[in-house]
Parts: structure tokens; sequence; C-alpha cells
């Protein structure tokens, strides 16, 4: 999922300076190599971005969702609920204790609408 990600946005980003004109002389166009070659280089650096954010998230909610799963002895709703905050607890915990809690009710809500749509 994060190399397909990585490769969309990749593609998708604009590489062309945003002024072409510069104290009236015209910024000179980069050789279609080099354009070539910085494409592929901020392509192959979002999909590592998307990559390991995407294996965090999975490792998190699943590792928690076994957890949770395993204390509580039960497979219902709440397992997954549960999961979904302490997972957008950990993807916001560098951004202070607030963040985390909106970072939980987030994925806590995500999940339940998840697990509505797709069944249990």
């Amino acid at each position: 999922m994060g190399l397909g990600m990585g490769v969309f946005l990749g593609a998708m980003s604009d590489m062309s300076p945003p002024v072409t004109v510069y104290k009236g002389k015209e910024v000179p166009i980069a050789p279609i190599k080099e354009q070539a070659r910085a494409v592929l280089r901020q392509t192959g650096e979002k999909s590592l971005y998307w990559c390991r954010n995407f294996a965090f998230i999975t490792g998190v909610f699943s590792g928690s969702e076994c957890i949770v799963e395993k204390i509580r002895g039960r497979n219902d709703i709440w397992n997954p609920t549960i999961s979904g905050c302490v997972t957008g607890a950990a993807i916001q915990a560098k951004q202070g204790p607030q963040a985390a809690a909106f970072g939980c009710m987030g994925f806590a809500a995500f999940s339940i609408v998840i697990d509505k749509i797709m069944g249990h």
C-alpha cells in the first residue's frame, strides 16, 4: 500500500520551479535526465515514507487487537475500537497528549465505521 501511495504521490508532485522568471532573468530548465533522476528520487523517498507509515499503523493495530482480544477473551466490536484508539494515540504521541487524544478518537471512530461496513 505504501509503495503504491509513494509512486502515485511521487508522480503527481510538481518538479518545476514555481517561478520561471527571477529578477528579470529566466530560470534555466534542468535537462530531462536530471528531471527524471529527481522524480525517481522523490518517488523513492515518498514510497519509503508511506511504507514506514503503513507498516507502523498495521503493526500497532494488529498487535494491539491481538492483545486486547487475548485479555478480554471476546471477539466483538470493542476490540478494533480499542485497537484503533491505541493506534491513533501512538501515531500522534509525539505531538502531545491533546493530539494523542484526538488521534485516539479519530482512529477509534474510523475502526467502528470500517467494522460496520465490512462486517464483523
